[in-house]
């Protein structure tokens, strides 16, 4: 019943009605959400050393727990179609998740399209990635949404360049395919409230700077598959990323790559980053992921 309650407020908030729009007032949009605070809220400093760094022109913060030693990195991007910062709710998420495990995060504020393109984006995160690895630091890549889609891509582009892959991912309502094509969208559509395909498509084409929409980066679906480390992936059904996540699984299953799938009926995009009870059962799912050896 409370998961009624919480799509009603999206369609009230007028979630869907953002990413219907196109052109100069999609931009103004996107503008507009700009301006909100992507600053951590203090009320995590209760529990939390935060520290804000720079690599390479581009920010990112460094959340651990006070007075607790901890082994394990989350390397954490946010979604947001590639075109929004991090929110409060991606705050509040990850606050939940280190409460319960000891653990350190790193969260890259990656470069944001239309300013920037993908290829400024992993000009920052591979670096970065990097200088985790360098420190023999024990790492968990995840990421929501577009997030799901930046992580997935970064661990194809370890694999190029045989680097060391994470011990795991956590894919929450990834992006997996910016061209958002397969032929079950416009049917899950009409039950989604939070995306509408018009506007996601546009922001994906403004992050891809011109670049074929399929390249493994963009859309990692279409990447090679083989040697990727586990992974965990949580979708509802009211997503229309929700096919090309089944298709993703699929395609790994039938390679061998082990992957978890977890997929809630009538839930909706990001809905593991929310508060209430089928967010929190996933939540659980995430922290019994994370805590596996």
């Amino acid at each position: 019943m409370e998961s009624m309650y919480f799509k009603e407020q999206l369609r009230r908030e007028g979630r869907k009605e953002f990413w219907k729009q196109t052109g100069d007032k999609l931009r103004k949009g996107i503008a507009e959400r700009r301006l909100l605070n992507s600053e951590p809220p203090d009320s995590l400093r209760e529990y939390f050393h935060i520290e804000k760094k720079q690599l390479n022109g581009h920010a990112f913060y460094e959340m651990s727990p006070l007075g607790s030693k901890y082994e394990l990195n989350i390397f954490y991007a946010h979604g947001g179609a590639y075109v929004n910062k991090i929110t409060a709710f991606h705050w509040e998420f990850l606050g939940q998740i280190g409460k319960q495990i000891s653990c350190k995060f790193t969260i890259p504020l990656y470069p944001l399209a239309p300013e920037y393109t993908y290829k400024d984006t992993f000009d920052f995160v591979y670096p970065l990635y990097k200088q985790l690895i360098e420190k023999q630091e024990d790492i968990i890549l995840m990421g929501d949404s577009a997030g799901g889609g930046l992580v997935l891509a970064l661990s194809h582009l370890l694999n190029e360049k045989s680097d060391l892959q994470p011990k795991k991912i956590i894919l929450i309502s990834p992006w997996l395919d910016l061209t958002l094509t397969h032929p079950e969208i416009d049917s899950i559509e009409k039950d989604d409230p939070f995306l509408s395909k018009l506007g996601a498509i546009e922001a994906g084409k403004m992050y891809a700077g011109g670049e074929n929409p399929t390249h493994y980066l963009l859309s990692p679906l279409y990447g090679d598959l083989n040697d990727l480390p586990d992974i965990m992936l949580i979708m509802g059904t009211h997503d229309i990323l929700a096919p090309d996540a089944r298709r993703f699984v699929e395609k790994a299953k039938n390679i061998d790559v082990k992957v978890e799938y977890f997929e809630f009926p009538e839930m909706v995009h990001i809905f593991p980053i929310f508060d209430f009870p089928e967010a929190n059962e996933a939540k659980k799912l995430i922290i019994q992921t994370i805590k596996k050896p």
